[in-house]
C-alpha cells in the first residue's frame, strides 16, 4: 500500500468518524504495522491542531491502542464542513509531497517534524551541522527547534548513522522506545528492531541507557551493545576494523579471512534476505573477499569461484552446500 493511500485512509476517517466502514478500514491498515499507530495519532493531533508530544517523551503505546479501540467502536464528533475541506487540500499536497520524494516529512502545528524512507536510503544535515544517514526502511523525528536548546531525535524502527558536530553545552541525544544514548560528538550507528537496539561506536564515546532498568553502558570505538527488550539485558562486543555493521552505509561488504557462518549474517542482513548452510562442515571456511557495491548474484558468483561451494537461490531464500 503506497502512501498516499495510506494518507487517504486517515484522512477519510477523520472527515467522517462515524462511518463503520472507514472505521475499519483504518483499523485494519493501523494493524499491518505498528509504525502505523503512530502516523495515525500524528495526523490526528495536526488535524484537531493539538501539539504533539515531544521527540524525547514516552508514548504510552498500549494506553493509546485502548484509546483508540473505544474511538472506533464510540461515536465520535464531526469536524465541520469548513474544516474538512479546508485539511482536505492540506493533506492532498501532504500525499503529493509523498510521491514526490522517497523520503518524507510531516510538519505538525507543535512544531515536530518525522522524516522517513521506503526502499532507497537518504540523508539530512541537522541545523547543528550533524548528519543523519537513514538505511531503508527507517523512520525518525526530532522537534523542528532541534539544535537552540536542545538536540533529541527519536527512532520509532529501522537503522541510521549519525555523525555528531560537538557542543559541549547541548549533548545529542537519540532515543528508541527502549534505549537513549546520549553524547557530545561522535559518529555511531543505531540500529532498532522489534525487541532488539544495538549502538555501534565508529568513533567518540557512547553512553547507552536501557530505561526498563537504568543499567547504563560506555560505549568506545569499536565495540556495540545489544539492547534486548525482552531479556532486559546489555551485551557488548568488541569489533576489529574489519566488520559490516556499516556496510549499508560504505555499500561495501568487506571480509578478511571471515568464516562463512559470518558472511551468511552478513548478506542476510545486508541484501535482506534468508541465508542457509546446509552443509555444516562449511560454516568455518574462510572467505577473504572486498565487494564495492555488487548486486546479489555477482558476490555469490564470485563466493561460488573463490571457495569452490554450491550456492543456489530462490527467491529471497539462499542456500550454500
Amino acid at each position: 500500500m503506497n502512501k498516499s493511500t495510506d494518507i487517504d485512509i486517515v484522512v477519510r476517517y477523520l472527515e467522517d468518524p462515524e462511518n463503520e466502514q472507514l472505521k475499519a478500514e483504518l483499523n485494519d491498515w493501523i494493524e499491518q504495522d505498528n509504525a502505523n499507530l503512530d502516523i495515525f495519532l500524528d495526523m490526528k493531533a495536526m488535524w484537531q491542531g493539538d501539539p504533539l508530544p515531544a521527540a524525547s517523551s514516552t508514548y504510552d503505546v498500549h494506553g493509546q491502542w485502548e484509546q483508540l479501540d473505544q474511538q472506533l467502536v464510540a461515536p465520535a464528533a464531526k469536524p465541520t464542513p469548513v474544516v474538512q475541506m479546508k485539511r482536505r487540500y492540506w493533506w492532498a499536497a501532504a500525499a503529493v509531497l509523498l510521491l514526490a520524494a522517497g523520503t518524507w516529512t510531516f510538519f505538525g502545528p507543535g512544531g515536530y517534524q518525522t522524516f522517513a524512507t521506503n526502499q532507497q536510503r537518504d540523508s539530512i544535515r541537522l541545523s547543528d551541522g550533524s548528519m543523519l544517514y537513514l538505511n531503508s526502511n527507517t523512520r525518525v523525528r526530532y522537534a523542528r527547534e532541534f539544535g537552540k536548546n536542545s538536540r533529541t531525535i527519536k527512532i520509532d524502527k529501522g537503522e541510521a548513522f549519525f555523525d555528531v558536530t560537538k557542543q559541549d553545552n547541548v549533548p545529542f541525544i537519540v532515543n528508541t522506545p527502549e534505549v537513549a544514548i546520549q553524547v557530545l560528538g561522535t559518529s555511531f550507528n543505531v540500529k532498532s528492531s522489534n525487541h532488539d537496539v544495538k549502538v555501534f561506536v565508529e568513533s567518540g564515546k557512547v553512553s547507552a541507557t536501557y530505561k526498563a532498568t537504568g543499567k547504563k553502558v560506555i560505549l568506545t570505538p569499536g565495540m556495540e551493545a545489544s539492547l534486548n527488550s525482552q531479556q532486559h539485558d546489555i551485551d557488548t562486543k568488541t569489533y576489529s576494523k574489519r566488520n559490516n555493521i556499516l556496510a549499508w552505509k560504505t555499500r561495501t561488504l568487506i571480509f578478511d579471512e571471515t568464516p562463512l557462518s559470518e558472511v551468511a549474517a552478513s548478506l542476510a542482513d545486508f541484501y535482506h534476505v534468508q541465508v542457509k548452510i546446509s552443509n555444516p562442515q562449511l560454516a568455518d571456511k574462510k572467505l577473504l573477499a572486498t565487494f564495492p557495491d555488487l548486486s546479489l548474484d555477482e558476490v555469490l558468483d564470485i563466493m561460488r569461484k573463490t571457495l569452490r561451494i554450491n550456492i543456489t537461490k530462490t527467491n529471497d531464500l539462499v542456500e550454500i552446500y
